[in-house]
């Protein structure tokens, strides 16, 4: 007689296998830990950007201004060398900074000492739309007035504070542009001894496709801009609007904002044309003209110009404006269309990332 168990199980019992819940499935597993793993580097990522933000975000800067200079070393160097190559392309672009900052920081200088008529203006348009909506005070006329003069002062003491800032970080961006520089034509070399011809051929491809797609980003970025804020700076002078030399570089600077750069273009000098000069031709026009530069900037120019060089969805720069704008402040708005490029560009070559960079790039 045998002392094997019988495989016949008795009557009554299910013989079918207990199914497996699915949150214990190996896929489900799998799914969940990937997505925990995916969090933990966005939270990490989060973080080291923000705390490394005063290193990282000047060497960026630095980083898309050698691109645009590279192209000038290199023709250089063959003629004249390369330490007389950088001394002659910092020098050039430093004065034409300086010179640049000079005439923004007197037209500041102007709006700072025209800021009383500015301030008694918007009180009075202020007080006029209280009264319009019932909301003024019979007892203090002068209710309006204070409110916009406090308001003034903190943006006032907001910008100096900024404005310091900005200057102690350009002198950092100038020291990481003259290492990049001078260390920008060996790199190549560096690269091969440090890995095997494959592995080299490979990352130096990358590091090309970056520098390809920078580039022509950069190069049409500035010429678009170039062609929109010098028109903008030529009808406000026209049309009699004080400063405009700084509303033309801050119509450049904001140009490379995606679509939160040039509503501020267009609403911060026609704003201050209304409020110097009321409802009158001049202001009215100003913003009749502006607006159609804009808008053909908008839809010919910078169309044409750039094309696809970009190859981004609107959504993903939407979201890529969202996320560098809240992390850095202004300057990650300035970087956040480059830096989701590169991220494209760098994916792309890895099959694991390879799909996120086809839903960046929008097909």
């Amino acid at each position: 007689m045998s002392d094997s168990p019988d495989p016949t199980p008795p009557a009554g019992i299910d013989a079918r296998p207990v199914p497996v819940p699915r949150w214990r499935r190996p896929e489900t597993v799998a799914a969940v830990g990937t997505i925990t793993q995916v969090l933990l580097a966005a939270a990490a990522a989060w973080y080291l950007l923000g705390q490394l933000a005063s290193i990282l975000r000047p060497l960026f800067v630095a980083v898309f201004l050698a691109y645009i200079l590279m192209p000038y070393h290199s023709r250089l160097r063959r003629s004249i060398g390369s330490p007389a190559s950088i001394g002659v392309l910092v020098g050039v672009t430093a004065s034409a900074l300086a010179v640049l900052s000079l005439a923004t920081y007197a037209s500041l200088l102007g709006l700072s000492d025209d800021m009383p008529r500015l301030e008694r203006r918007a009180g009075e348009l202020a007080m006029e739309a209280e009264r319009l909506v019932g909301a003024a005070d019979p007892d203090d006329p002068r209710q309006a007035q204070s409110r916009f003069a406090e308001m003034t002062s903190l943006v006032t003491r907001a910008l100096v504070t900024n404005g310091v800032g900005v200057m102690l970080e350009a002198c950092v961006v100038a020291m990481y542009l003259l290492f990049l520089l001078l260390e920008g034509s060996r790199f190549p070399d560096r690269v091969r001894r440090a890995y095997s011809p494959d592995r080299a051929d490979e990352i130096l491809d990358i590091a090309g496709q970056v520098s390809a797609a920078i580039i022509g980003y950069l190069r049409v970025k500035v010429k678009a801009s170039l062609v929109l804020a010098l028109p903008v700076g030529v009808i406000l002078w026209a049309c009699g609007v004080k400063f405009a030399l700084l509303w033309a570089v801050l119509t450049f600077l904001c140009n490379f904002i995606p679509y939160i750069g040039p509503v501020l273009a267009f609403s911060l000098p026609t704003g201050f044309a209304f409020l110097w000069f009321g409802v009158a031709w001049q202001p009215v026009t100003a913003a009749a003209l502006l607006l159609a530069c804009h808008v053909l900037s908008a839809t010919v120019v910078e169309p044409t110009m750039i094309g696809n060089a970009v190859g981004l969805s609107p959504l993903v720069l939407l979201a890529s404006l969202a996320f560098w704008g809240l992390l850095w402040g202004i300057p990650g708005m300035f970087l956040a269309v480059p830096l989701t490029v590169v991220a494209a560009i760098v994916m792309d070559h890895f099959e694991g990332t390879r799909p996120v960079a086809s839903l960046l790039r929008g097909g």
